[in-house]
């Protein structure tokens, strides 16, 4: 899928690889969260030492800001993004991940906001048709 970003996208993403010094792939808004997708090993220059340049971002942009690494497969994205996820498969492009259900609060965010964006991102870089979480298998 070719994404087109709008200028105040770019203009984001520029600054924010400007401050940071981490190369960033894409970016999201979404409500009172920026989505960073910045290049594989290139999370901690994003964060800084003790979290200083995401908080120093964070500031600036006044929004909360959350940074995704992108790897070179949609599993070890799903992986590192919700580190919760105890099962990851994908099938036609569908991702299905199975969550504790003590996580699944943390992982669907408040209104459904951080899956809906992840399921975004992950539409974008890897064209996958969408996320699911599934309850996990109990044995």
């Amino acid at each position: 899928m070719k994404v087109r970003l709008d200028e105040e996208t770019i203009e984001s993403i520029n600054f924010f690889q400007n401050l940071t010094g981490a190369y960033v792939m894409d970016m999201l808004s979404e409500d009172d969260t920026l989505y960073f997708v910045v290049g594989k090993g290139q999370y901690g220059y994003a964060v800084g030492k003790n979290g200083e340049k995401i908080k120093k971002a964070e500031n600036l942009f006044k929004k909360k800001i959350r940074i995704l690494e992108y790897f070179d497969t949609v599993q070890e994205f799903i992986a590192a993004a919700i580190p919760e996820a105890k099962k990851i498969e994908v099938k036609d492009g569908a991702v299905a991940i199975s969550v504790p259900p003590s996580e699944r609060p943390k992982v669907i965010g408040k209104g459904g906001s951080k899956i809906k964006a992840l399921t975004k991102i992950a539409e974008r870089l890897y064209e996958t048709k969408g996320i699911k979480l599934l309850a996990p298998v109990r044995m």
